[in-house]
């Protein structure tokens, strides 16, 4: 992992400590996702921590064995192949900021702490409880994600899942023919709802051809309703409450509590966290990939080009990077996925990206940060931007 810039969250050591949990379960990689999955079920707060070779190895996360389950048949298929690798903090080295980019870079509910010959974990749910309020005077409209993922009401299950793989996320809301807000879905809803439920308990778990029948049902019929909605003048704290209340992970802005505006994710709060004691403009956390001195400086000097281009546009800015290598290869090259968010006095703006190679990957999805900023009507107010933004789309 490499993160450019320091800087921590105000959290002490003894606070960290207090949220250090003891009660999960220990099990071996080789269970069954089926069996995990009912212990999730039981216990959906509880952490799952894999085991292998008498040694804990990393975290179960819901989403991952969903996924299995939709691929395989989850009776017989192992969670090896499913779990996050995830590092361990040392009591000795807590503190706020490492446990936020472990949260972040991981992607895991539970950060692993060791203890004295053991491990202890930090619930997310927990550490963001406790940081409330911080956030008492931040409105939504700070740090929310104005790009909102949306299907509608008469797709398919089917494409909802397409839709969530091709974002990389775990939800998408749902809106009517007049795109006003009417419910919000999510892969474990799919599972629980359409896959599972038509488990024949003599046969087993359906087949891949009657998996496909099943995802034809119509998205409106297995979705979550009503919806839990802000509006971007609500504070972040009253985000947190309703998180914790509803054992939610986001949460819809809408105006007028009908058209959506944006969302807000636990993530967005803890990249917040990260870089509001950050004197500096650019942040760059990576997973799996490796950056040498040479690469870091490259990156950074493309990064703040682009930041000094739109500095007066911008205002007071941040530009968050997360670099991540997933588990594919093109002719030895990497599948790489970055993300992308911008908050300046102008607004929020978030990007993904996904292709092959750390460097083509960055440029392209600055590119489409850059697509979205100059669409951004104030921009385009200053004459200097016309003529950038023909020449970018046309």
């Amino acid at each position: 992992m490499v993160c450019i810039n320091k800087g921590e969250n105000k959290m002490d050591v003894e606070g960290l400590k207090e949220l250090i949990r003891e009660n999960y379960y220990v099990i071996s990689v080789n269970e069954t996702i089926s069996k995990v999955l009912s212990m999730l079920e039981a216990e959906h707060d509880k952490a799952i921590l894999a085991e292998e070779d008498g040694k804990i190895v990393g975290v179960v996360r819901e989403k991952d064995l969903i996924r299995g389950g939709l691929m395989t048949n989850p009776d017989e298929t192992k969670i090896k192949n499913f779990l996050v690798r995830t590092g361990v903090i040392p009591l000795n080295e807590l503190k706020s900021e490492k446990v936020v980019r472990r949260f972040i870079e991981d992607s895991t509910p539970f950060v692993l702490i060791k203890l004295n010959g053991k491990i202890g974990v930090i619930h997310i749910d927990d550490y963001i409880q406790k940081i409330k309020h911080e956030f008492e005077n931040v409105k939504v409209s700070e740090l929310m994600s104005s790009e909102v993922v949306a299907v509608r009401t008469h797709d398919t299950a089917a494409k909802a899942l397409a839709t969530m793989r091709d974002d990389g996320i775990s939800r998408v809301v749902v809106v009517d023919d007049e795109s006003k807000v009417a419910g919000i879905i999510t892969g474990k809803d799919i599972i629980d709802r359409v896959v599972f439920l038509g488990k024949n308990d003599r046969l087993g778990y359906l087949s891949r051809k009657e998996k496909e029948k099943t995802l034809s049902i119509m998205i409106e019929g297995v979705m979550s309703r009503p919806v839990v909605t802000v509006e971007r003048n609500d504070t972040v704290a009253k985000v947190i409450d309703l998180m914790i209340e509803n054992e939610i992970s986001s949460v819809v802005v809408t105006k007028n509590n009908s058209i959506s505006e944006g969302i807000v994710v636990k993530k967005d709060i803890l990249e917040y966290c990260l870089k509001k004691e950050i004197p500096t403009d650019v942040q760059i956390i990576t997973k799996g990939v490796v950056l040498d001195d040479l690469d870091v400086e490259r990156l950074l000097d493309d990064l703040n080009k682009f930041m000094e281009q739109f500095k007066e546009s911008f205002g007071k800015s941040h530009l968050f990077v997360y670099i991540k290598k997933l588990k594919m290869y093109y002719r030895r090259v990497p599948l790489i996925y970055v993300r992308m968010r911008l908050t300046s006095d102008l607004g929020v703006f978030f990007v993904t990206g996904e292709s092959w190679g750390v460097e083509f990957t960055i440029h392209a999805t600055l590119k489409k940060l850059e697509r979205q900023v100059l669409k951004d009507k104030e921009v385009l107010e200053d004459k200097r931007m016309v003529q950038r933004f023909y020449e970018e789309v046309f």
